[in-house]
């Protein structure tokens, strides 16, 4: 008998501010001016409002930096004035990210058990000691801790992997927890479409979850990833000296079109599960990196609309939350009470350009 691990207990914290997609698209816009300005040039806001995505793509997003005003000078990252008109550089935004991190795991882990293991995902934020070695670092028993970094989008796949690894091992419990900021890299001074799409997509979330080898939630069938050839150049997230600099060419939809079906084939083949049975009965947690991609992933897979209706829904109501997004998916899955044996269908792209997916099956 296969010794399956399962993925239960997700526990999402929210960002500490909310705003309408439009509210945010107009201080992009105004961000943008602002740093131009400051640089002695000028830029056509209404050039950064048509590449912008609309409300009603996604009509709000999460944010932990509160700098969602036009008062420059008083802000925490976006200090938009004459000395630094990109705002404030990469030490002061891991920064805040660490004193931020360290406050989630508080509303995570103040009133529950300590697991044996914890997997810190992140690719917004780097500091070391990290957040979980400071909040543990005070407490009577800590967890073992494995840092799962700068792998971008897909990054909650192999950390499953690794926390389905860890849990066979000795039957242990082991948590992932994901704190994704994106709001505090965002590049006022780059005025490119791509750039326009990436700072009116992405957003913050947390989310904590749990692998074990308790039987309940999302059994856990597989995990396989691939690269794509000849995509290196299309998607990439590179430190540089005010934040992550992420580029996001536009062919990043069309080239997972064009692989999609055959990974697909591949991952479900490699699983010994039928093709035909996944598509006509599985639900798809479909990482919305935009719009565009989950509408390609559905058209190539020929799946219906409630196949993916988790997918849609937290692109709306949150935006990209980076490797937290997926989680938060198959949190709307879990909610959504599905019957016992559906297939659960992940999958998840990030630079490389990588496609990593997943199956899962309701307990």
């Amino acid at each position: 008998m296969k010794n399956y691990t399962y993925l239960q207990g997700l526990k999402v914290i929210l960002p500490k501010i909310v705003r309408d997609q439009n509210v945010l698209t107009d201080w992009v816009m105004a961000a943008h001016t602002r740093s131009e300005e400051l640089r002695g040039g000028s830029c056509d806001a209404r050039r950064i409002k048509r590449f912008a995505l609309k409300e009603s793509q996604i009509s709000q997003r999460y944010l932990e930096c509160p700098d969602d005003d036009t008062d420059w000078e008083q802000h925490s990252i976006y200090t938009l004035s004459t000395e630094t008109p990109f705002g404030e550089d990469i030490y002061e935004r891991n920064q805040f990210f660490s004193k931020r991190a360290v406050e989630v795991f508080v509303e995570l882990y103040s009133d529950i058990m300590v697991p044996d293991h914890l997997i810190h995902v992140t690719c917004t934020g780097y500091v070391a000691p990290s957040a979980p070695q400071l909040y543990f670092g005070n407490k009577k028993s800590s967890p073992q801790i494995t840092h799962a970094y700068h792998m971008g989008c897909y990054a909650s796949l192999p950390s499953v992997r690794m926390a389905s690894s860890l849990a066979k091992d000795g039957n242990q419990k082991i948590d992932i927890v994901h704190n994704e900021m994106c709001s505090l890299h965002l590049r006022p001074d780059l005025h490119i479409p791509e750039q326009i799409v990436v700072q009116t997509l992405f957003a913050d979330g947390h989310i904590r979850y749990q692998v074990s080898t308790n039987e309940g939630g999302l059994r856990i069938l597989g995990i396989k990833e691939k690269i794509i050839p000849d995509t290196a150049d299309d998607m990439s997230w590179v430190p540089s000296a005010h934040c992550m600099n992420m580029t996001l060419s536009r062919h990043v939809p069309l080239k997972i079109r064009d692989h999609i079906l055959p990974f697909v084939m591949e991952m479900v083949e490699e699983f010994g599960l039928d093709l035909s049975d996944v598509i006509k009965r599985g639900v798809f947690a479909i990482h919305p990196g935009g719009p565009r991609i989950i509408e390609v992933v559905q058209e190539k897979l020929e799946l219906k609309e409630e196949q993916v209706t988790e997918s849609k829904k937290i692109l709306f109501t949150r935006g990209n939350m980076s490797s937290a997004t997926l989680p938060h998916v198959w949190n709307e899955i879990e909610k959504n009470n599905y019957p016992s044996t559906t297939p659960v269908v992940s999958l998840a792209f990030g630079p490389g350009l990588t496609v990593f997916g997943a199956v899962f099956e309701v307990v």
